[in-house]
């Protein structure tokens, strides 16, 4: 009886070992999501990472840091790139700045004022007067950013944004998809570190396909 007690529990941590070395140590319906349906990404020669975010999220803000340095480190046939999630409406505005900074070329400038206004100097960057005057302390001009911020191209991103969302699935951000495929985010990793090595993981998973 020992004796097949200490077989069964040696066939069992083999197969766990060999499972875990296979996979990686991460699991589909654990760690990440498989989509059933592939959504087409921005660009077919390089694989895809796009995280899904609010300014107004703390989670989100928490993980902007690492997540620029992990970027700064990706190979070229990676391409990463970030969409606004509006989930309600105070939402809306937020997700907007980001289309319009994009628009007006002040993306590194406006990124990570946004988060700091909006988690560190208690500001809401909720109404239109007070989203223009933020936007003029980087030399944007009132009339132009009023006029992006209702513009066809910022409605026209939005609109895709929603679509995104939709096919993805996602409940939740900050949510990162890899090549349209796989989702995932930091809760389903376990940790920060554990997210970018999940990331990894599912590049190299994409390469291979």
């Amino acid at each position: 009886m020992l004796r097949r007690i200490i077989f069964v529990s040696i066939l069992g941590f083999v197969f766990l070992m060999n499972h875990a070395s296979a996979k990686g140590g991460f699991e589909s319906g654990i760690h990440y999501e498989i989509l059933s349906k592939p959504v087409v990404t921005a660009n077919p020669k390089k694989i895809e990472v796009i995280e899904l975010f609010w300014y107004g999220c703390p989670h989100c803000d928490a993980l902007d840091p690492s997540l620029k340095k992990w970027v700064s480190k990706l190979p070229e046939d990676v391409y990463f790139t970030q969409m606004p999630v509006v989930f309600g409406r105070s939402w809306e505005m937020h997700a907007r700045m980001f289309v319009v900074a994009k628009n007006l070329d002040l993306m590194d400038d406006v990124h990570d004022a946004v988060f700091n206004a909006l988690h560190r100097e208690g500001q809401r960057l909720q109404d239109e007067a007070e989203v223009v005057a933020f936007f003029e302390r980087f030399g944007a001009d009132p009339k132009i950013v009023r006029r992006e911020l209702k513009g066809f191209s910022t409605e026209s991103a939005l609109r895709l944004s929603d679509a995104r969302v939709r096919a993805y699935g996602i409940r939740g951000v900050p949510a990162l998809v890899v090549n349209g495929r796989y989702v995932t985010g930091v809760a389903q990793a376990g940790s920060e570190s554990k997210l970018f090595e999940l990331l990894d993981f599912l590049i190299e998973k994409s390469r291979s396909q």
